[in-house]
């Protein structure tokens, strides 16, 4: 597996061109390459392995903020339903500071579905979600689909 320090030249450059958010000159980079296709090829390589590594540390790093994101919008909701509890319970609709204004507001009113067995069939959406697995089936049974069709296409894979 390539490491940081087997890239080189254009690939090292190229490494750190792929987080730009111009791809200039990512691009450009890639273009002034001229090895033979076999070096191109192994180059593009490391970089592309470094990059996967970079991804997956990226998606992680991702995953954990927005875990803390909701534990935080989580923690922020509970501390303010006890505030309103505590002002309610006391009879307190408003407390004016210097530094705050803290009131309770009634919102606008809000449908609450008790039973939904029991409204009518015209009040729900239907939204039409095409069924790209059983079209396939279809199509590769031999049957026609008009408007589908099975196309094959192709890519790189780098082991």
């Amino acid at each position: 597996m390539a490491t940081l320090y087997e890239l080189t030249g254009n690939y090292l450059k190229l490494l750190e061109y792929a987080e730009d958010s111009d791809p200039t000159l990512y691009h450009d980079t890639m273009d002034s390459i001229t090895d033979a296709i076999e070096d191109k090829a192994v180059g593009y390589a490391k970089v592309d392995k470094e990059l996967a590594k970079d991804e997956v540390a990226l998606k992680e790093e991702a995953q954990r903020l927005t875990a803390r994101a909701h534990a935080i919008a989580n923690n922020r909701k509970r501390l303010k339903e006890n505030l309103q509890i505590a002002m309610e319970e006391t009879s307190t609709p408003k407390i004016k500071t210097p530094e705050f204004t803290i009131y309770i507001q009634k919102n606008n009113p809000s449908v609450n579905i008790v039973d939904e067995h029991d409204i009518p069939a015209y009040l729900f959406e239907t939204k039409q979600v095409i069924d790209k697995k059983r079209i396939s089936s279809l199509l590769k049974e031999g049957k026609d689909v008009p408007g589908a069709e099975l196309k094959t296409g192709s890519s790189l894979r780098i082991r």
